[in-house]
């Protein structure tokens, strides 16, 4: 959904001041990427609560999640499929898998402040919506492909940051079927994204790095399970996600080390081997990269609780190059 790179770095600031006509003019031609986003641990889905200072437009991306959004402050411009619609504080939308979206404002608009859900559809487990008790729920799933815009606001959303792990869940299903009862309108009917031959390699690579990081991954293998040559394969996660195929392949790992850290009392070193790093040294080098500390440090601070979320924080799914802004 949203850019975490400065928007004073952002070149579109003046262009950005006519919403409307800027945002036409650009749409014609920027690139919808493939984004990835990594569940949360302990939750298995995504949610935040976004602060910045306004926000720069980037390229409409698409992801396989469900996307809830709630804009708490801050006006802009909301591009969802062929909606291009102002939004303001009370804002409330849900974006199906797939379904190309942006959001953009200017400086003067003032703080952004925005409630972020994202999650898949067996969230609750495979099937779960599609027990007749929650038919309704299922309908609204469905109907999200074109996106959809709420006139009421389950009170439960702007309560989620009290909450742990497990109500949380709770919460979330509360707030859904909240919404299948509620009426909506659809912004962009029968515009959803395909789900491109690109957008299935790159689900196709994140699955096996997700499946062989314990073990040593060579680009070759990837390559070989999309069925790519190795510099084509190379390019497409590069193009596509913002970020190398090595430094996504770490991140996973040190993310996996990351809950043994925080999970068991292994030794660092037997960590580090079965999260498939080859010695210890690369292990500690790369932690510190990623993590601005060392593993034994991290495990006290996660210990004594002040660690935050102790596995997923810091894969860069969000790290967009920009050369998607310039085609």
């Amino acid at each position: 959904m949203f850019s975490v790179e400065d928007p004073r770095s952002c070149d579109n600031a003046v262009v950005c001041r006519n919403r409307y006509d800027f945002c036409q003019s650009r749409r014609a031609w920027m690139p919808v990427v493939y984004e990835h986003l990594e569940p949360l641990y302990p939750l298995g889905w995504r949610y935040f609560r976004l602060r910045v200072p306004w926000l720069p437009l980037r390229s409409s991306h698409a992801h396989p999640e469900f996307e809830l959004t709630y804009i708490v402050r801050g006006a802009g411009t909301r591009l969802i499929g062929d909606s291009i619609e102002q939004y303001e504080p009370g804002d409330l939308v849900l974006i199906g898998p797939h379904l190309a979206h942006t959001y953009a404002s200017i400086p003067e608009g003032g703080p952004v402040e925005a409630i972020v859900v994202q999650f898949t559809r067996d969230v609750l487990g495979a099937g779960f919506f599609d027990q007749p008790v929650f038919a309704d729920v299922a309908a609204l799933l469905e109907a999200s492909a074109d996106g959809l815009r709420f006139a009421e606001v389950p009170p439960a959303l702007a309560t989620l940051d009290d909450l742990a792990p497990a109500e949380k869940t709770v919460a979330l299903l509360d707030i859904l079927v909240a919404l299948s009862r509620g009426p909506y309108v659809r912004l962009a009917p029968g515009q959803s994204a395909p789900d491109t031959a690109g957008a299935r390699r790159i689900e196709t690579i994140v699955a096996y790095v997700y499946e062989h990081y314990r073990s040593q991954i060579t680009l070759q293998d990837i390559a070989d399970a999309v069925q790519m040559n190795p510099s084509a394969t190379s390019r497409l996660f590069s193009r596509s996600t913002g970020f190398t195929l090595t430094r996504f392949i770490t991140v996973v790992r040190l993310n996996a080390a990351c809950r043994l850290l925080h999970d068991t009392d292994l030794p660092i070193a037997t960590i580090a081997s079965r999260c498939g790093f080859g010695n210890l040294s690369n292990f500690n080098r790369r932690f510190r990269e990623v993590k601005q500390t060392t593993p034994k440090a991290h495990r006290a601070l996660l210990h004594a609780g002040q660690g935050g979320a102790p596995s997923h924080e810091h894969l860069p799914d969000r790290k967009w190059a920009m050369e998607f802004l310039k085609g």
